[in-house]
C-alpha cells in the first residue's frame, strides 16, 4: 500500500501559541485525525465498530519529530503508511506536510495494539487480520 492521504486541514488561529506557531497538542490532534482515517483504509474501523464495547485500539508508543514550524492559515496534509505487523502490534508512520510549500514538517511514528476494554490487556491479532494487514505494507 502506498502512503495514503489521511488528513487535510488548516492551522486555525486558536491552535497557535505564544511563539506564533501551532502548539504541540494540535499536531497530535491532526495526527489522531489522520490515524482514524488510516484505520478505515486498513480495514480496522469496521472491526472496532462491531466490537466497540469490548475492543479498542490504543497507542503504546509514539515518537514525534518536529522538522518545520506550522503557522496560522497554513494548509497541512498528512500521508500515512503501515510499517510492520507483529503478534499484538501495528506500527505506522504519519508524515505531515505544508500544503503550500510541500515541505515535510513533521513525523509521528507509533505502535498500536488492539485492546481488550474489559480485561484491560492487549490482544493477539488473529492470523486473518495479520495476513490482511501484511498485504498493505510496502515491501
Amino acid at each position: 500500500m502506498d502512503p495514503k492521504l489521511t488528513y487535510k486541514g488548516a492551522v486555525m488561529t486558536w491552535e497557535c501559541d505564544s511563539n506564533g506557531h501551532m502548539n504541540v497538542m494540535y499536531y497530535i490532534n491532526k495526527y489522531e485525525n489522520a490515524g482514524r482515517n488510516f484505520d478505515l483504509d486498513l480495514g480496522l474501523t469496521s472491526l472496532l465498530q462491531e466490537q466497540k464495547e469490548t475492543v479498542g485500539m490504543v497507542v503504546v508508543e509514539q515518537k514525534i519529530q518536529y522538522l518545520k514550524e506550522a503557522f496560522e492559515d497554513d494548509l497541512l496534509y498528512v500521508m500515512s503508511e503501515l510499517n510492520a505487523v507483529g503478534n499484538k502490534s501495528i506500527t505506522m508512520t504519519h508524515k505531515m506536510y505544508n500544503g503550500h510549500t510541500k515541505e515535510h514538517i513533521g513525523t509521528m511514528n507509533l505502535v498500536c495494539v488492539l485492546f481488550d476494554k474489559v480485561n484491560r490487556v492487549g490482544l493477539v491479532l488473529t492470523p486473518e487480520l495479520k495476513e490482511e494487514l501484511n498485504k498493505k505494507i510496502n515491501h
